[in-house]
């Protein structure tokens, strides 16, 4: 069993439940690990379409295959990467959430030839890029929240 299993099965009622009334609904994220991702990303978002050009390169040279599922030059994909993620970063706030907006992103990667696999080598991209840029202050606790996370957008826009 993976330890963070465990040691949530071992807390105490009290601190469940306290985790889980403070995760959005679409997201089960806590208090904590939302402060930790919009704290990176701000450290990020005066560089922001450079760090989304520096993804896609990762991820092209993770998956050359991916390249042709994108349209137009790395530049116009960071662009909209970059959108995309501040209204994601907007949307953790929010009690609403973010799994329409995912949902109706995961229709058009599928519609793209995207498929769940492809999320994962688009995580390892995207954590590789956050490491890389933000260094040290990408901390553990830090990798930990931006995995859980992009596991779960994972999870609703393969469908």
């Amino acid at each position: 069993m993976p330890a963070a299993l465990h040691v949530s099965d071992a807390a105490p009622k009290k601190s469940t439940r306290r985790a889980r009334s403070t995760a959005s609904k679409d997201l089960n994220l806590t208090t904590e690990q939302k402060r930790l991702i919009l704290n990176s990303f701000f450290r990020l978002e005066p560089a922001l379409d450079l760090v989304a050009q520096l993804f896609f390169l990762k991820l092209f040279r993770l998956d050359p295959g991916l390249r042709k599922k994108f349209d137009g030059p790395v530049e116009m994909q960071a662009r909209k990467f970059s959108a995309g993620a501040k209204l994601a970063m907007i949307s953790l706030g929010h009690e609403d959430g973010l799994a329409p907006t995912l949902k109706l992103l995961g229709t058009r990667h599928r519609q793209m030839g995207i498929r769940a696999r492809h999320y994962r080598t688009m995580s390892r991209a995207l954590v590789w890029t956050l490491e890389r840029s933000l260094d040290k202050s990408f901390d553990r606790d830090t990798r930990d929240a931006w995995n859980t996370m992009l596991a779960q957008f994972a999870k609703v826009m393969s469908g």
